[in-house]
């Protein structure tokens, strides 16, 4: 429960730090984006645990870790963004 909600408030602070840069316009993007990267850390820091001694990577952590993330996201989303925006397609 703890890796859930410290993913989900990681995931949420990624979309933020993301509307505050040039594809802040490109919603499905950067809601991938934050998802893509608190997951990826999620898994690094479990990987990470392999290494150190007394502890072990879990599996379930790392699914909360990403479960977590989305719901961060989508909650964050649907609390200060998805009100009134239309998502776009990125267009580089």
């Amino acid at each position: 429960m703890l890796h859930f909600i410290a993913y989900a408030l990681l995931g949420a602070l990624f979309l933020r730090a993301f509307k505050t840069t040039r594809i802040k316009h490109h919603l499905k993007l950067i809601i991938m984006l934050s998802i893509l990267l608190s997951s990826l850390y999620g898994i690094s820091d479990e990987i990470h645990q392999s290494f150190v001694p007394y502890r072990t990577a879990d599996a379930m952590d790392a699914l909360a870790d990403i479960l977590g993330s989305a719901f961060g996201v989508y909650i964050f989303f649907k609390i200060t963004i998805g009100k009134n925006t239309k998502i776009t397609k990125p267009g580089f």
